[in-house]
C-alpha cells in the first residue's frame, strides 16, 4: 500500500499530449514524474465541493545534488532532461540560482505543454543568467554574505 500523499497524479490529457509523446529521454519522463512528486496541493472552497489548487508552484526545488544522490542521475543527464521539460512546456524556472553555492533553482509547473506545437505555444526564454555572479561588487549570493562584512552593497 502506498504512504499516505506519495501519489503521482498525471492528467490524462497531457498522457496523450504531443509534447507527452514528443519527449525523447526516458530520464525527462522520470525528471517530471519527481517534479509532480514535489506538488503540494490545497483545498480551495467549502467542504464537500472543494477544488485543488497548486500551492507550491514557483518554489519548488530540486537541486543536481538531490538528482545525483537519491535518483543516480548524473549531472549532463539531470541538465538535458530539465532543458527538454522547459522546451516542451512542462516546467519553468521560476528562479535561477546560477550554480552558486547552496543557492537553488527554483522551478514551477508549466501549462504550455497544452499548446506545444501549436502557433499560439510559448517558447521558453531559457536559463537566465543571475547578475552579478562571482566575486564582484553588488554580488549578494555568495557563501559569506549572511556576514554584513563580507557583502557589497550596491547603494
Amino acid at each position: 500500500m502506498a504512504e499516505k500523499g506519495r501519489n503521482i497524479w498525471f492528467d490524462s490529457a497531457l498522457l496523450e499530449s504531443t509534447a507527452y509523446m514528443a519527449l525523447n529521454a526516458p530520464s525527462s519522463i522520470k525528471v517530471l514524474s519527481f517534479f509532480f512528486l514535489k506538488r503540494q496541493f490545497e483545498p480551495v472552497g467549502r467542504q464537500g465541493k472543494e477544488s485543488w489548487r497548486l500551492k507550491n508552484n514557483g518554489v519548488i526545488e530540486f537541486t543536481y545534488k538531490e538528482a545525483a544522490n537519491k535518483y543516480g542521475f548524473s549531472a549532463s543527464t539531470f541538465r538535458n532532461a530539465i532543458d527538454e521539460l522547459m522546451e516542451k512546456g512542462f516546467i519553468d524556472i521560476a528562479e535561477a540560482g546560477g550554480g552558486i553555492y547552496k543557492v537553488k533553482n527554483l522551478y514551477s509547473i508549466s501549462n504550455r505543454w497544452q499548446k506545444y506545437s501549436t502557433s499560439e505555444y510559448v517558447k521558453p526564454q531559457g536559463r537566465p543568467k543571475p547578475v552579478n555572479r562571482g566575486f564582484q561588487k553588488g554580488n549578494q549570493l555568495g557563501r559569506n554574505c549572511h556576514k554584513e562584512k563580507y557583502c557589497y552593497k550596491t547603494t
